[in-house]
């Protein structure tokens, strides 16, 4: 039993590896789709992602627009966020998993103030 579980490790591990170097390698290999900011792309969903935010994030964040804006315009612009936890938003950007399992996350993270603007935004991830 503690053979078939040892294998069973080694063999997640090991397609686990494969999986994310054949990913980079795709990313690496062509050029990346950096586009504008675009509200509606940015709440798109498909299935558990989000298609369009890893390429937009750079011009989000660049803009340093999103700095100015209050709690209720952030929420007409990117939507309802992922998760809330006290006065923070966290928007998910994108994700990698192995079937279902999440590996990595990169997260848009909010931080609100008690005057309802924004304090500080980082990317987590």
């Amino acid at each position: 039993m503690k053979k078939l579980i040892l294998i069973f490790i080694v063999l997640i591990s090991t397609v686990a590896c494969k999986s994310n170097d054949e990913e980079n390698a795709k990313k690496d290999s062509k050029t990346t789709g950096r586009i504008a900011f675009d509200w509606k792309k940015w709440q798109t969903k498909e299935d558990k992602d989000y298609p369009y935010r890893n390429d937009m994030i750079d011009d989000l964040i660049a803009s340093d627009t999103i700095k100015k804006l209050s709690k209720a315009k952030i929420l007409s612009i990117l939507g309802e966020p992922d998760r809330i936890d006290n006065n923070y938003f966290f928007y998910q950007i994108d994700q990698e998993r192995i079937g279902s399992w999440p590996i990595t996350t990169k997260t848009l993270v909010i931080k609100i103030k008690n005057d309802e603007t924004v304090e500080w935004v980082k990317i987590h991830g």
